[in-house]
Formats: C-alpha cells, structure tokens, sequence
C-alpha cells in the first residue's frame, strides 16, 4: 500500500525586464515568501530552479513544494 498526503506550491519568477538574470534575488524572494507564508521548514518537501534561455540571457523560475500539516492549528500555514 502507498502512502499519499496532500501537498501545495508556488511558483516565482523575477520581472523579465527588471532583474531576471539576477538568481541571488530569485532565492532571496523565495526565502522572503517562506517566512510571509510562515512555512515550517520540516514541511518543504522540494525546491526545484529552472532557466529560461532569453535574449537577456537567463530567465530563473523557483517551484517551492511543502505539505501542510494536517494537524496545524496555524491555517495560514496551510495556503
């Protein structure tokens, strides 16, 4: 038998013509994201970066993967 459980994401990108080579600020807002949605970093299940190849040069998307804990009695841990 597999075990499930539920999980969420978001996704960012830095603004295509104001910074979108520029990673440190990438992962900087990611990290900015994780203390506003007040994650518990026992709950982040991934974080994958991807590239864009543009004619800027590189285009950093992040996807921040965790699973909320059923049991959280913080509900805007859960969003």
């Amino acid at each position: 038998m597999t075990e499930s459980w539920a999980s969420r994401h978001f996704s960012l990108t830095n603004p295509r013509d104001d910074g979108s080579t520029d990673l440190p600020r990438l992962l900087r807002r990611i990290a900015d994201e994780i203390e506003n949605r007040d994650l518990d970093p026992m709950d982040i299940l991934d974080l994958t970066i991807a590239q864009e190849i543009t004619e800027d040069g590189p285009w950093w998307s992040a996807t921040l993967y965790w699973s909320p804990d059923a049991d959280d009695p913080h509900p805007s841990r859960s969003q």
